[in-house]
């Protein structure tokens, strides 16, 4: 029996799936809003709220040579910056527009599953979100990652359906072309989209959906053009497209952040992305792998919508982690930032997992079956692997018997000792091989479960199909330990509020700072505190700090790139008026910043960061 089954046959009142998809909001509002007070702001949500209200203000546009580096589609930037304009520029304004935005993606996952599948389901994806603490922490954040997750999942609310008024099917394809706008590795959603338009709701809707999208892509890119294909040009061989050449930067200097990281760290960062979404891509797979044939399904249009949803998932999947895992394609690739890509385009995974359980979640030949059952091992294996950080002192100093050459020796000696000296391994070998080993246990474990529910029913011809029980199994206790699942980013950053203490150091900064002062910047990669300070001017391209920085190359044709190098920081500092230091930085600045020429202001009230060495020192130039 299925779990949606099973709450069918039970006479719940009707209200209840109801009650318990509010339930989850409100948890999932809650810890978002603890998050949003407690987590230490980064390069990206720094640069999200200055470009934005600086573009919003006039003081710079979007794509401007020797401004801010506009490095993402335009809207990333001024939808937050819209929201400051309304509301007060700053951090509180920009966390708590994410969070509605959370919720927004929440409540319109809700409508769609409730659609397809029931209210159940529908409650069901509410609690994904719900215990996907990482998730909630960077919905909780001025990212663009919430901004285009809210827009897929309003999109499907809009398109997604047997039938659809033309004006709902209009706005949807707006609100993809806006993702696309926001985020350019987005594209590929808008022919899929559009051509499920055309499969689904007819010609003529299909077409309309098309001349909206290119109104409106066109219409962005013509206000922009012809600086806005500097987003594009990378994306395109440089042999193939040597028209684009003025718009790429000149490969003549060499980027400072250049890190390397090896195929184990790789190969980490894939499996944290597969934990931290668990039911999105786990949940994905096994639909393909129990995906029925076509005369199976029970409507036409959902199995239009899952194809739709399957190929949207996928593709984007395979285009994030060949450019976060596999390629180079930007001087600022992060391998690490996978986990974070992948929620750009989890509503797309959770309805696909949705409709294919309610429409046509069949049992599939046996060689599926039997790669689905190696999938929840291999799966389990990385999952531990991916965990091998929160790997603690008492399992490494587990006490273990005594062996050698096959015979017990008095004693014992420690788990971490054996791997160590018996295969030669390193501390973070041991912790990978031992936390691979509980993941690899575990999910031998949950198959011995299967097997066991299995055997309750005596009679041969009446027992469930064992990869059918493994899977769901496998499902709901992912769901269930989400929370586990998620160890390593749900951790709170700081004791003390964030948010208070960036606006407490903001009316410091536009305190003692003189109106119109060159500021040079090298307070730590969040440029988040100069939000409050519209009174002076900055160097804009330090707002991505180290990420815009090149060793070597021409510093003119770099700070037209909205780049900089050691010959543009000389320059600057030579220029400014004011310096702001982050204290681990300042061993750097101690010949420069002598007594005779510069005076420090009293220390700041409150710190960025909760982290050591994150306190900020101001220094002014002596007239």
């Amino acid at each position: 029996m299925k779990l949606s089954e099973f709450f069918k046959e039970k006479k719940w009142p009707s209200w209840t799936p109801v009650l318990l998809a509010g339930v989850g909001a409100l948890l999932y509002l809650i810890q978002a809003v603890v998050y949003a007070h407690t987590t230490v702001s980064s390069l990206d949500e720094g640069s999200y709220l200055i470009k934005g209200i600086f573009y919003w203000r006039g003081v710079y546009e979007p794509f401007q040579p020797y401004g801010p580096l506009t490095n993402k589609a335009p809207f990333a930037f001024l939808i937050p910056g819209f929201a400051e304009y309304l509301f007060g520029a700053g951090l509180r304004t920009g966390r708590y527009f994410s969070i509605f935005l959370g919720l927004l993606t929440v409540l319109g996952v809700w409508v769609t599953a409730r659609r397809w599948a029931g209210r159940w389901m529908a409650a069901g994806t509410v609690w994904v979100f719900a215990l996907s603490p990482m998730i909630i922490k960077l919905h909780a954040r001025t990212v663009s990652e919430v901004v285009i997750a809210s827009m897929l999942a309003w999109m499907c609310v809009l398109v997604l359906d047997e039938e659809r008024p033309l004006w709902q099917i209009v706005l949807g394809t707006v609100l993809a072309t806006f993702a696309v706008l926001t985020r350019q590795n987005m594209v590929l959603i808008l022919p899929l989209l559009i051509l499920y338009i055309f499969w689904q709701h007819g010609k003529q809707k299909g077409i309309w959906a098309f001349v909206t999208t290119a109104v409106v892509f066109l219409a962005v890119h013509a206000y922009y053009w012809p600086n806005i294909l500097t987003i594009w040009a990378p994306w395109l061989p440089d042999s193939l497209t040597p028209f684009l050449d003025g718009f790429r930067l000149p490969k003549d200097s060499t980027p400072v952040w250049d890190p390397s990281i090896d195929f184990w760290n790789r190969t980490n960062a894939f499996f944290q992305g597969m934990r931290y979404h668990f039911i999105a891509l786990a949940g994905g797979i096994f639909a393909i792998m129990f995906w029925a044939p076509r005369s199976d399904w029970k409507t036409a249009p959902a199995f239009r919508a899952a194809v739709f949803l399957a190929l949207s998932y996928f593709i984007l999947f395979a285009m994030h982690a060949w450019a976060a895992l596999a390629s180079q394609y930007e001087s600022y690739s992060c391998v690490f930032c996978f986990s974070n890509y992948l929620s750009f385009f989890d509503p797309l995974g959770i309805l696909l997992f949705v409709i294919v359980l309610s429409a046509a979640w069949k049992s599939p030949r046996p060689v599926v079956q039997g790669l689905a059952i190696i999938f929840v091992i291999v799966f389990s294996v990385g999952i531990g692997f991916s965990l091998f950080e929160n790997i603690g002192s008492g399992l490494l100093n587990l006490s273990v018997p005594r062996m050698r050459d096959g015979q017990f020796l008095p004693g014992t000696t420690t788990l971490a000792d054996i791997l160590k000296y018996k295969f030669s391994l390193e501390l973070t070998a041991i912790k990978r091989a031992i936390s691979s080993a509980i993941g690899f246990m575990a999910g031998m474990g949950i198959l011995l479960i299967a097997f066991l529910i299995r055997l309750r029913t005596k009679d041969p011809q009446k027992r469930l199909n064992f990869a059918l029980v493994s899977i769901n199994l496998y499902l709901v206790v992912g769901l269930l330990l989400s929370p586990v699942l998620h160890l390593g980013e749900s951790r709170l950053d700081c004791k003390q509020d964030m948010i208070l203490a960036h606006e407490q150091l903001g009316t410091y900064l536009s305190t003692v700072i003189p109106p119109n002062s060159l500021v040079y910047w090298d307070g730590g990669n969040a440029f988040t505190p100069m939000v409050y300070t519209p009174q002076v001017r900055i160097f804009p391209i330090q707002i991505n700090d180290g990420y815009t920085y090149r060793i070597g190359g021409d510093p003119e044709t770099l700070h037209r790139f909205n780049h900089w190098n050691d010959a543009l920081g000389r320059e600057w500092r030579e220029a400014a008026d004011v310096f702001i230091i982050e204290g681990k930085r300042f061993s750097t600045w101690k010949e420069y910043l002598t007594p005779q020429a510069f005076e420090e202001y009293a220390p700041p009230p409150a710190a960025p960061t909760c982290y050591e060495g994150g306190e900020l020192r101001i220094f002014y130039r002596i007239p």
